[in-house]
């Protein structure tokens, strides 16, 4: 094969990869890594994180991540390990995309608005706790938006504090 029917060759086997990609596929489906083993590898990840195995929870987090962008729940275990890691400004980017994966989950906007507090931006914090709170009270996960009401008071206390100083 000549150097010209090599790069032919690369270029449709590119265009073939991009169109993969561009209609929906993910690595997991070009590696033939089916559900099943994807839900088997997500419980270790979880056991690990649940035991507190933080570094080996956030690669199997990070690796289920790669092998299928369209699970909110990875990018969930990705940014909830690097903020357990105290890592908050690397949770961010995770709970962003994992939110616009999963917009009517509160769960992404309440866990990043306490990192950006933990980083000391109150006004985004409370935003997000906010969005949180009512995200929370239309949908599925009602238990978040007390946590969100009682973190959102205790910010604004912690403000008001701060501003009588």
């Amino acid at each position: 094969m000549t150097a010209a029917q090599h790069r032919d060759a690369d270029a449709i086997e590119a265009e073939a990869i991009e169109g993969f990609f561009a209609e929906g596929g993910t690595f997991a489906m070009l590696r033939g890594v089916g559900a099943a083993q994807l839900e088997t590898l997500y419980a270790q990840a979880f056991g690990f994180y649940q035991a507190g195995r933080l570094e080996d929870a956030l690669t199997m987090f990070k690796g289920l991540a790669a092998l299928d962008h369209y699970d909110a729940r990875a990018f969930l275990g990705v940014a909830a390990c690097y903020q357990a890691l105290e890592r908050y400004q690397e949770a961010l980017p995770a709970y962003a995309y994992g939110a616009m994966l999963a917009p009517h989950d509160p769960r992404f906007c309440l866990h990043a608005a306490e990192c950006q507090q933990h980083l000391g931006d109150l006004v985004s914090a409370r935003s997000g706790y906010e969005h949180a709170q009512v995200l929370a009270e239309s949908g599925e996960h009602g238990g978040l938006a007390s946590r969100a009401q009682a973190l959102l008071e205790a910010l604004r206390q912690k403000e008001a504090a701060s501003h009588a100083n």
